[in-house]
């Protein structure tokens, strides 16, 4: 566990599938007396295990609630064990509530409550409707250190997969305009390093989406094509042939809102332009 700013400590809780660089990253907000926890990671043991040894290390503070960014497995699975641990609630997105009831059981958890800020161990924390990897992704703004936990909206070692059903483009966009908006001093990320340089990494983000946008289309200039042969050209360099399905889920977030701009149209299943 390590401090990142007055208030806020960082879990690193490696998963059961997920390799070590890509364990879901959890965040105590508050004080050494109470505190409110932000995702916890898959529900396997070492999930447990080492949340329970950084509050330990915090000195046993009162867990007054846990909340999770959005509702992916990897985020939500040590919920349940949260809750019985420390008799705490759990809260997720109201709009994520059938993102998670496709990965686990609902019987314990709460929407979220909206409206005012919280202030939980003398740290204001603001929870801000953040939707794009899944319907209803909150991240948690925390003004008196500018600093954001953006979920799985932001990852610290590559780009965001936002794909249907629970991903939408648009959406994405969107919010990735209110963070640069923001002005963020350090992003807390659902997964890789703290993000210290803001501006220019939520910019390059940005970019990776329009290029890419740009790049279908230019694709689909030549002639219509089907979701496989779009990702044979746009990943032939970057990713395995038996990886390939990976791209089109990729290839389709942009479709999905190429078409509802209607720039693109879909024939039986290939994809042209308008």
């Amino acid at each position: 566990m390590e401090q990142i700013t007055t208030g806020v400590f960082h879990s690193h809780v490696p998963g059961r599938t997920l390799p070590p660089y890509q364990a879901t990253e959890c965040y105590w907000i508050g004080s050494r007396d109470e505190v409110i926890l932000v995702d916890t990671g898959d529900g396997g043991e070492l999930a447990q295990k080492t949340l329970w040894n950084d509050w330990e290390a915090l000195g046993r503070p009162r867990v007054l609630a846990v909340f999770a960014t959005h509702g992916h497995p990897d985020h939500t699975g040590t919920g349940p064990w949260a809750q019985q641990t420390w008799g705490c609630p759990i809260y997720l997105p109201p709009d994520d509530l059938v993102t998670q009831s496709r990965w686990g059981s609902l019987s314990l958890w709460q929407p979220a409550p909206s409206g005012e800020p919280l202030t939980v161990g003398g740290v204001r924390i603001e929870m801000l409707p953040m939707p794009g990897h899944t319907p209803g992704q909150w991240n948690f703004w925390l003004p008196e250190s500018r600093g954001l936990l953006a979920g799985d909206n932001v990852l610290g070692n590559t780009t965001v997969v936002v794909t249907p059903p629970d991903g939408n483009l648009r959406d994405y966009l969107t919010t990735l305009r209110r963070m640069i908006a923001l002005n963020p001093a350090w992003i807390g990320p659902g997964h890789g390093d703290l993000v210290t340089r803001p501006a220019e990494y939520l910019q390059r983000y940005l970019d990776h989406r329009l290029e890419r946008a740009e790049e279908i289309i230019a694709l689909l200039r030549q002639r219509p094509m089907t979701l496989r042969e779009l990702a044979e050209r746009v990943y032939r360099d970057r990713l395995a042939p038996d990886r390939l399905y990976m791209g089109e889920w990729m290839i389709l977030g942009h479709l999905d809102d190429l078409i509802a701009q209607g720039t693109v149209g879909l024939d039986e299943d290939r994809y042209r332009i308008i």
